[in-house]
């Protein structure tokens, strides 16, 4: 996985689904369907759903590894 150019994910305890799907290259509702099917738990935050970093890395712990090396690889423009 290759993050689009800019992309920055920095390290915080929630991301958006549009920040992961940005960071992961993926789109956002095949994103949001697949947590879903993993059995993340969305924080609402308005209209916004927010994932919690603890729930990408205890359910879905490969997304969470692609996400980190991808901005890893993107932090040397």
């Amino acid at each position: 996985m290759r993050p689009y150019e800019g992309s920055d994910l920095p390290l915080r305890a929630a991301y958006s689904i549009t920040e992961l799907s940005r960071a992961s290259r993926i789109h956002p509702r095949r994103l949001r369907r697949a947590l879903e099917q993993a059995g993340v738990t969305f924080l609402p935050a308005g209209r916004v759903k927010l994932v919690s970093l603890s729930e990408l890395e205890r359910k879905v712990p490969s997304l969470w590894e692609g996400i980190k090396a991808a901005c890893a690889l993107g932090g040397d423009d």
